[in-house]
């Protein structure tokens, strides 16, 4: 079993330039993966996205290439290229809005429009991706091993929990099995109190088995016994289970409801709640399985 809830971390060197990859997966209906790069390059998100969903199928995961700047005191040293270019692209900016350069910096940096681009894309993915690849891939390992340490925790509470629902359905069973008897006692004090007599005992006998088939529950404490069985063996199971078990958790709640709909007695109805409890807190630690 796997949960969805994880973090991966890892570094790579781009030249003299280094990067953090971060990953963080939480829970959610789907895969839903957002990427964050600190370049405009879709390819590189393509390679990406297709990498993460090659690891991950469920949840959405967070996936953040941050650059790594030394806060250490230090000499500065200007890239005369990058200020030549910057330049360059304000005078042209200045040009093309007909304005000064303070109020072109000043539309450089409110602006919400990507107005500066790199050129080169295709060689910046052919030089980034064989160093981005191997860190994306470490930290992948990291987020899935975390995702897996976190399943097995989940597991043993969700095996806790279908013991207690296990103990609370033979509770039920053995309160049912004398059910009949409780019947006719119930019948034959009524008729009591009402000071009726000469009862015909096969009439009794009728009301007696009218009364205990309406309140049969057999086939829903069958059916309840099934799904706890199905439930341990997805527990088990590895890939994705967690639609299952959010399947099989519905199932088993319906049934709680129809043997509450039919029980007599406060200590069928006290397991049946006991039951509940148990079946909501497994409903969810299931939304966090993938």
């Amino acid at each position: 079993m796997i949960s969805m809830t994880g973090f991966g971390r890892a570094g790579f060197a781009l030249g003299q330039r280094t990067f953090r990859i971060e990953l963080r997966s939480v829970n959610n209906r789907f895969l839903d993966v957002k990427i964050r790069l600190p370049w405009i390059d879709g390819e590189l998100e393509a390679r990406t996205l297709a990498l993460v969903r090659r690891s991950v199928a469920r949840g959405r995961v967070d996936v953040s290439v941050l650059e790594e700047r030394s806060d250490a005191a230090g000499a500065l040293r200007l890239d005369g290229e990058a200020a030549r270019n910057l330049a360059a692209a304000l005078r042209e900016l200045c040009a093309v809005a007909q304005c000064d350069l303070p109020t072109a910096a000043a539309l450089l940096q409110q602006s919400r429009v990507e107005l500066l681009s790199a050129g080169g894309a295709a060689r910046a993915t052919d030089e980034t991706w064989p160093q981005l690849e191997p860190g994306l891939r470490q930290a992948l390992d990291a987020l899935i091993a975390m995702r897996r340490r976190e399943g097995a925790a989940l597991a043993a509470a969700l095996v806790a929990q279908l013991d207690e629902l296990g103990r609370r359905l033979e509770g039920i069973q053995r309160l049912v099995a004398g059910e009949p008897e409780r019947q006719r006692a119930r019948l034959e004090g009524r008729l009591a109190a009402l000071h009726v007599e000469g009862v015909d005992p096969a009439r009794l006998a009728m009301e007696v088995a009218i009364c205990a088939d309406r309140a049969d529950v057999s086939e829903e404490l069958a059916r309840l016994a099934s799904h706890i069985d199905q439930l341990r063996g997805a527990v088990d199971a590895e890939g994705e289970v967690g639609r299952k078990l959010e399947f099989m958790l519905q199932e088993v709640h319906r049934e709680l409801n129809t043997i509450a709909s039919k029980t007599v007695t406060a200590e069928v109805a006290h397991h049946v709640v006991e039951a509940k409890a148990a079946v909501e807190k497994m409903r969810e630690q299931a939304q966090n399985v993938e």
